[in-house]
């Protein structure tokens, strides 16, 4: 039986946390000056305007899990925070999450607005949900650290209900996409807009995403990634486990690049118009499963390289599935050809109503996706969308152009 003095300490230990966590009004470019010394439950509630970053925000102290750091506005109204150089945020404690907030790269040169935030090292439980970020290289870079020769990497770490876009061309020859992992376990990245991050020097090479160096267990699930949507040009792919592969084993979890990624899942994704390649690229990724993903107007999926392996099913393919340096791969149920327009007459225009609805309701049991309208559970259809679709992609594109133009207005 517990004491009334066991809980008399437990109340004032409970009372004596929440004492500390403050809520810190910010309405200042200096943001440095507000989260120095921040402590586990803090809110720094940003007031609506627009902010020019002075110098990297360096995020450094950790919460926890039931008392993580947040970043998110004070009350209703846009808040833009404009990055003027290569790094905006630079996260490095764990569980910070950053909500609600709009992120432009204002760099002379596009070869200096690399990242809004870096996710570094020890940032595990980093959580970036409900933001837009517009005018970067890669606006989200997660990778490792050493400290005494010891290697760590950001774990946990969730991407949420984000707008990534560029309003034109990158012309830099340094990486263009828009989220960039090397490293780390278990990172989530779900129901994000993904759109228009074309590479426009070097080799012109870009990816709306990619998790690689030895990462595990990542989950692509319900984004929309359209690789061509106001702009067109370069080599645009969309999600990728393993992207161009990483060549230094310092920057490879456990010093090991064999493997680039393991036991991912990608499901439930809508990935449109990259016609200069593929919608899906696997280099060297493991025990892999694509679920119920819709994939039109790209090459198809490419399974590179003695590493790779990965299971399909339920899956909407425009184009092929091909095995390529001795990749491998098991189908079960999915529907590929190389020309869906009849299937979907409407596609140019983003409306993915499907011309005879009844031909998807034939699932193979047993790998069950989600609908990528609503976040259910469906094991009924093929491809991302459960019939009748509970969203519109025509819609949700023209927010985004009403949103955009306020934007420029602002510009």
């Amino acid at each position: 039986m517990v004491s009334r003095l066991s809980l008399a300490i437990l109340f004032y230990l409970m009372m004596s946390v929440a004492a500390h966590a403050d809520e810190i009004l910010v309405a200042d470019d200096n943001f440095n000056k507000f989260v120095e010394g921040a402590k586990p439950g803090d809110v720094f509630a940003v007031y609506p305007g627009i902010y020019r970053l002075t110098k990297t925000v360096l995020l450094q102290e950790s919460g926890t899990e039931d008392q993580p750091i947040t970043i998110r506005p004070s009350t209703e109204g846009e808040i833009t925070i404009e990055v003027p150089s290569t790094i905006g945020f630079k996260i490095i404690g764990s569980n910070w999450h950053i909500e609600g907030i709009k992120f432009v790269g204002v760099c002379e040169s596009d070869s200096k607005c690399e990242h809004a935030f870096q996710v570094l090292g020890t940032a595990d439980g980093t959580v970036i949900r409900n933001n837009k970020f517009i005018d970067f290289n890669a606006a989200i870079k997660g990778n490792g650290q050493i400290i005494d020769e010891k290697q760590y990497f950001p774990d946990n770490v969730l991407i949420e209900d984000n707008y990534f876009y560029n309003r034109r061309p990158r012309n830099t020859s340094n990486p263009v996409t828009p989220i960039d992992v090397v490293g780390g376990r278990f990172w989530t990245i779900r129901h994000n807009f993904f759109a228009d991050f074309q590479k426009a020097g070097g080799n012109y090479i870009s990816y709306a995403a990619f998790l690689k160096g030895n990462s595990d267990n990542g989950i692509f699930e319900r984004n929309l990634i359209i690789c061509e949507w106001r702009h067109h040009g370069g080599v645009r792919l969309g999600l990728s486990l393993g992207g161009g592969g990483t060549s230094d084993p310092r920057f490879c979890q456990g010093r090991s690049c064999k493997i680039e990624h393991y036991k991912g899942l990608i499901s439930s994704n809508i990935i449109m118009n990259c016609p200069a390649d593929v919608g899906i690229y696997l280099n060297n990724a493991a025990n892999t499963k694509i679920i119920n993903n819709t994939i039109l107007n790209t090459a198809g999926v490419d399974v590179r390289f003695s590493g790779s392996f990965a299971l399909f099913a339920n899956n909407i393919i425009e184009g092929r599935i091909k095995g390529r340096d001795n990749g491998r791969f098991r189908e079960v149920n999915n529907i590929v050809e190389n020309n869906l327009d009849d299937f979907f007459p409407g596609a140019d225009a983003f409306d993915l109503a499907p011309l005879e609805p009844e031909e998807l309701m034939r699932a193979a049991q047993g790998y069950a996706g989600k609908d990528f309208c609503t976040g259910k559970t469906q094991e009924k259809w093929v491809g991302a969308i459960a019939e009748p679709a509970q969203c519109r992609i025509e819609q949700f594109l023209q927010n985004i152009e009403r949103d955009e133009q306020t934007l420029t207005r602002m510009d």
